[in-house]
């Protein structure tokens, strides 16, 4: 797994409000099987327009590289570590320009300067 790969992931079950079920979702970190079995992701859920300009979520179109089949949103609010075990299939990768999209915003929920993230 690495950064910016897409993977269709089981995050069930959750408690309350977390994001659920089989959903994709964008690794966020490099090298983790090396110490531990975790990934951090970020998961993808179905585009609403209400959504759309909130710093929180990143739009993602459906094309031939990210393997998504529809306008979908990053929730960067739901970022998580899970087990190499929840992990599926792939699904495809997204580019560099997204990635620092997805850090940005990451980085306002967790009131980080986005300076510090690159």
């Amino acid at each position: 797994m690495r950064i910016g790969e897409i993977y269709w992931v089981n995050l069930d079950p959750v408690i309350g409000n977390e994001i659920r079920k089989r959903r994709p979702a964008v690794v966020l970190n490099g090298g983790h099987a090396k110490h531990l079995a975790l990934a951090i992701v970020v998961p993808i859920t179905a585009w609403k327009s209400f959504l759309e300009g909130n710093p929180f979520f990143v739009a993602l179109e459906p094309d031939g590289i990210n393997g998504l089949k529809k306008k979908s949103i990053v929730d960067c609010f739901q970022i998580r570590a899970v087990s190499h075990e929840r992990f599926m299939e792939k699904v495809g990768s997204i580019s560099p320009a997204e990635i620092d999209r997805i850090k940005t915003a990451a980085s306002l929920i967790l009131d980080i300067e986005p300076a510090h993230c690159e």
